[in-house]
């Protein structure tokens, strides 16, 4: 945990940093002997010690080990040459400006009858160590059945869509993302890959430095969509964090107020240094004290350090970007400490969010939240979008826990079809000659077409961040629950 206070700032010179300033690398790198399993259809080679990791949903997959490699070149651009397509029926691709790979290599996961697809499931057990209980459902049937209405009525141009399944701990995902990361782009060569929220950076600069697209609704700094093969549905932390300060300033809500962040480490503290604080400062507002929190169960022992932190310097109102997951306990941690600031929040990490909005304490009561998906207005009563329906439609029978609305595993669905159909659309604006290059033309000439879970927005080749626009929630103590501000479903507020 960083303290950082008045006017001294330190900045974070760390792994973040050092993938922007270096560019994208593969840190990591598989040291062991390995066996084959056989996992959900595929087959994926294990070493022989690496644990099984149970998924959310009650499904298991066996993911491997590694040894890391910080700061380790790759060779060849980044682009895992060995186990992929095969030279019978691969596809051939040529990168276009803003890529670092080499023209006329094989397109990893692209035959002439498959396209082979990396997916992170979510393992929440951990959550409970900060207070939470909740249940997403499975999502491996349910992203199996968005797979099932593509390859039953023939797959994209005669290919099916082959998933390659990996899990991973949500609050201390270190170890098994990274091994997800070398199984998906050195073993199983895929595609592309699709994690719903909550991986870490680390990892997905190691899926990216391979040269595969990675899709997700979280948002993250603006510096990790560089190399043009990110998309989010959700807006980048720096655009999120903008409008947010925006916001804060023109409701009056900053006036008189001594200004604290609270701030996760690595990607959350560069966008809190690069975006939120210059824009206080150029609105006329300082920040008294910041305090950087760990994405990772070390929280529990530093939250209460942050909260001590901030009551002396004297904050009363704390601007959060932290992780989804520790919001609500460091709330109820201060509370229980005798220490109530004001506090706004913002979708930043999926923190506008029905399956932990149970777990902020009572003095949480007020507080304005800025959303950029859909997930109150469907908890408020606002019927589902055309967009959400079909999704549920397909999902529901796959996994029961889906609905009602106001499960746990609600958002995390909506959020898995929309960043399933994004890839898909990129698919299917490819045409029958899918590489690499034409996959993204098909990507960026999306537009503003409508995903599930989403407010509305648009992805072009200059923007790999959705959503556009936001509604102005309440979270509310007599419901413990966030409600529509105004009560109107129309999105209020366009990002910039």
């Amino acid at each position: 945990m960083w303290a950082r206070g008045g006017s001294t700032y330190v900045l974070l010179i760390g792994v973040a940093m050092g993938i922007v300033l270096a560019g994208l690398f593969v840190p990591f790198v598989r040291s062991e002997t390995s066996t084959a399993v056989t996992t959900a259809g595929t087959t994926r080679v294990t070493p022989p010690s690496a644990p099984v990791a149970a998924s959310s949903g009650g499904t298991t997959t066996t993911v491997a080990s590694s040894t890391a490699g910080e700061g380790t070149a790759p060779t060849n651009g980044g682009v895992a040459q060995s186990g992929g397509a095969s030279a019978s029926g691969s596809q051939t691709q040529s990168i276009g400006s803003g890529q670092s790979a080499a023209t006329n290599q094989p397109v990893n996961g692209v035959t002439a009858t498959q396209i082979k697809i990396g997916i992170g499931l979510i393992n929440v057990g951990g959550a409970a160590q900060f207070g939470y209980n909740f249940n997403i459902g499975n999502e491996q049937a349910r992203y199996q059945a968005l797979i099932n209405t593509i390859n039953n009525t023939g797959g994209v141009d005669g290919r099916k869509i082959i998933p390659y399944y990996e899990s991973f701990d949500v609050t201390d995902p270190t170890a098994s993302s990274q091994a997800a990361c070398i199984d998906w782009t050195q073993t199983d060569h895929v595609f592309a890959v699709l994690v719903e929220s909550q991986f870490p950076i680390a990892a997905e600069v190691c899926i990216l430095q391979a040269e595969t697209p990675l899709i997700t609704t979280q948002g993250t700094e603006q510096s990790y969509y560089g190399n043009n093969l990110l998309f989010t549905t959700l807006a980048s932390d720096n655009r999120t964090l903008q409008d947010q300060a925006d916001f804060l300033a023109s409701s009056g809500m900053l006036t008189g107020k001594t200004i604290g962040i609270v701030s996760g480490d690595g990607s959350d503290e560069l966008a809190v240094d690069n975006t939120l604080m210059p824009a206080l400062k150029k609105l006329g507002f300082s920040v008294k004290d910041i305090e950087i929190v760990p994405d990772s169960t070390a929280a529990v022992q530093e939250e209460p350090i942050a909260i001590s932190n901030l009551q002396a310097a004297g904050v009363n109102l704390v601007i959060m970007a932290d992780n989804v997951v520790l919001s609500g306990p460091f709330a109820q941690s201060a509370s229980q400490a005798g220490y109530n600031p004001e506090y706004a929040i913002s979708d930043f990490n999926n923190q506008i969010n029905p399956a932990t909005q149970g777990y902020f304490p009572a003095s949480f009561n007020g507080t304005i939240g800025l959303s950029q998906t859909q997930l109150i207005d469907n908890a408020s009563g606002v019927a589902l979008s055309p967009a959400d329906q079909a999704c549920v439609n397909i999902v529901d029978p796959a996994d029961p826990t889906v609905l009602p609305t106001s499960n746990a595993a609600f958002p995390v669905a909506m959020g898995e079809c929309a960043i399933f159909d994004l890839l898909m659309d990129g698919i299917k604006g490819a045409g029958q000659g899918l590489t690499l290059s034409s996959w993204l033309a098909g990507m960026n000439t999306i537009g503003s077409s409508p995903l599930p879970n989403t407010q509305g927005g648009s992805i072009n080749g200059a923007k790999h961040d959705f959503d556009d626009y936001e509604q102005e929630v309440i979270w509310k103590s007599s419901c413990t629950c966030w409600q529509l501000l105004s009560g109107a479903p129309t999105p209020e507020r366009q990002l910039s």
